[in-house]
């Protein structure tokens, strides 16, 4: 697909429409979360997982998109501390500014920039990192913040429950030719469900009158994802690695793609500051395409 942001777009507003209809269930994008939660996410590390290969040459972009995940960390604590938000919100600052929408945004734009061989190095950002981190840490954050007590057994009880995790284990421990030829095809079919399902979801939970955005909480969030995180591997690559090459650029593209659809899926459902996670990776993916073409002509002055 040449251009996978109208798609998202128009289920995105669909979705606002549908809002509309007396006959659409008002929790109909609960059931929506749940599904994805239950059937494509599983399926997309089910299929993913068995065949990465992890090698010394790949490690940067793998990496990168760890690194801003920890640094997101930092900074959501930090921001809620300036600002004084809510627990919730610095929960959703982490998992939907920390993630970014690496694979159905990114693959086709990196692959519409910069050639189909961008997507090799794309891959490592996406799956052993933005995907691995959403598996793992991501649910680990959830389940975290969306209790009011520090009570550990009930977030490993969490944790354990969440298919995603329990898939991902499952997966480290199948060798790569179970995963092939139809049942590889069926899970790919499955997984390519999930974007779009969770855009249509944002929109019918989306809140209409635009008075119900909080901005100074939105634009804190945005300005990490776009703006800061792919600086700070910008400047670690080019100013103090002084490395460069096609591997290092798409690497800070996927760095500044906007904030991951999935993250904002898992926010909703543990109630991590839900108007928020609707509103990141929405609008976030409208102000994403200006500061991609800027990041694309910085690079290119490099």
């Amino acid at each position: 697909m040449q251009h996978p942001e109208t798609l998202l777009i128009l289920l995105f507003f669909l979705g606002i429409v549908a809002q509309f209809f007396s006959f659409v269930p008002k929790d109909l994008y609960h059931k929506i979360n749940k599904f994805i939660i239950f059937v494509p996410l599983p399926a997309i590390t089910l299929s993913k997982i068995p065949h990465l290969p992890i090698t010394p040459s790949v490690m940067f972009p793998i990496a990168s998109a760890w690194i801003i995940f920890i640094v997101s960390i930092a900074y959501a604590f930090l921001v809620s501390k300036i600002f004084k938000f809510e627990r919730k919100t610095t929960a959703c600052f982490i998992l939907c500014c920390g993630l970014g929408n690496t694979s159905f945004v990114g693959y086709p734009l990196l692959k519409y920039l910069y050639g189909e061989q961008s997507i090799q190095y794309a891959i490592f950002v996406d799956q052993p990192g933005s995907f691995l981190i959403l598996s793992t840490f991501g649910i680990l954050t959830a389940a975290y913040f969306s209790s009011s007590e520090y009570n550990y057994k009930q977030m490993a009880e969490r944790l354990f429950k969440f298919p995603p995790f329990l898939v991902f284990i499952l997966a480290l421990f199948i060798p790569a030719h179970f995963i092939e030829g139809k049942t590889l095809w069926t899970l790919d079919l499955i997984g390519k469900c999930m974007v779009p399902l969770a855009m249509l979801s944002l929109g019918l939970q989306f809140k209409r009158n635009i008075k119900d955005i909080e901005w100074k909480k939105f634009f804190t969030g945005i300005f990490y994802k776009l703006i800061l995180a792919p600086l700070l591997i910008f400047i670690l690559v080019f100013i103090f690695l002084h490395k460069r090459g096609e591997m290092y650029t798409i690497t800070v593209m996927e760095c500044a793609m906007p904030p991951m659809i999935t993250s904002s899926i898992l926010a909703t459902e543990y109630e991590l500051d839900e108007n928020l996670a609707a509103y990141l990776p929405t609008f976030g993916l409208l102000l994403s395409i200006p500061t991609l073409f800027l990041w694309k002509w910085i690079l290119m002055q490099f």
